[in-house]
């Protein structure tokens, strides 16, 4: 395999490796809406919606269908198509989600010809309704907080001071302490954003086209040295063979004296 074929292979293989969806959230109980939508300058076409990522051609796990006009398959009512699909909006609405309806959905739309069709993933995550404590509640807790307070000044001992690192006590000149509270609020941490894995990626690919370039520079040199080291030797032998030629001449004549 040639390195040329290796390197566009990691190349292809890392950037799927970093793919990211579009996210879409929901609560529990309520309708949630997943979009989707295309435009219909060439006329409306089909499209079906399918949890799961896009596959090669249709939609996994099927959950409507239309004609470009109407629905034309429906696998459960919660899932409609309630925008104007004469205009292309063909975004998902699940009616009373649920927790399970988290995950992947893929909206794709059809058009005529060789992988022309428009596929879109997206990520639905389904959180739980916030539940806000009722009157009671808060009556109970904060009548429960001031017993607790109650009881902890009454068990402490007169002029008592705290000696903990956040709170001081001053005495003023009445003759009375007065709680002097620092809050300490813990440094937020930042965190990792998407451009920290854009340039990632973009580190990643230029390390890989160097190391292409230097197999390129190698083969071509090793093409080149080949056949000028041939060269080399073949001059070389031959100035040996004159040499052995003089020194054979002269030894003649030496003789021939």
């Amino acid at each position: 395999m040639h390195p040329e074929v290796v390197v566009l292979s990691l190349i292809l293989l890392l950037t799927d490796a970093v793919v990211s969806y579009t996210q879409v959230s929901g609560v529990v109980g309520h309708p949630v809406i997943i979009p989707c939508s295309y435009s219909v300058a060439s006329g409306v076409t089909s499209m079906c919606w399918g949890q799961g990522a896009c596959p090669t051609s249709k939609c996994s796990n099927e959950l409507i269908w239309t004609d470009g006009s109407q629905v034309t398959f429906r696998k459960h009512r919660r899932y409609k198509l309630e925008g104007n699909l004469l205009q292309g909006n063909v975004s998902l609405t699940i009616e009373n989600a649920a927790k399970t309806d988290s995950g992947l959905y893929c909206c794709r739309i059809e058009h005529s010809g060789w992988f022309n069709d428009m596929k879109l993933t997206l990520s639905l995550e389904i959180k739980p309704v916030a539940t806000l404590p009722t009157t009671t509640q808060a009556a109970e807790t904060q009548t429960k907080t001031l017993q607790e307070t109650r009881t902890s000044s009454a068990s402490l001992p007169l002029y008592y001071c705290p000696t903990d690192g956040n709170s001081t006590m001053t005495q003023s000149s009445d003759g009375l302490w007065q709680n002097n509270e620092t809050q300490v609020f813990p440094a937020q941490s930042p965190g990792m954003t998407n451009g920290g894995l854009y340039v990632g990626i973009t580190i990643s690919t230029l390390v890989l086209l160097a190391v292409l370039i230097v197999i390129i520079i190698k083969s071509n040199m090793a093409s080149l040295t080949g056949p000028q080291i041939g060269v080399l030797q073949s001059e070389a032998n031959a100035r040996a063979r004159a040499e052995d030629n003089v020194y054979i001449i002269e030894d003649n004549l030496y003789v021939m004296e």
